[in-house]
């Protein structure tokens, strides 16, 4: 009696587990959308959807110059 109660019992959880697993990949999709819906209203609401963005079409010199490594110390290298 007592390894059939044990059996239904692991059998429970086991189909909880699976269950709880297929329903939170469902509530997680959906709450994503429902996210993605707020934030969306709420960019409109405050005008952030119409503030252009500036982007930098133009490279920084500093950042496109060669590395002058004539000066860098001579690497000894140990046997």
């Amino acid at each position: 009696m007592l390894s059939v109660c044990s059996v239904v019992l692991f059998g429970a959880c086991s189909f909880a587990a699976v269950a709880a697993e297929s329903t939170s990949s469902q509530t997680a999709t959906s709450a994503e959308t429902i996210r993605a819906q707020v934030e969306k209203q709420r960019d409109q609401l405050s005008g952030v959807d119409k503030v252009a963005v500036p982007t930098t079409k133009t490279s920084s010199a500093v950042l496109d110059a060669p590395v002058d490594t004539g000066d860098a110390p001579v690497l000894v290298q140990k046997p």
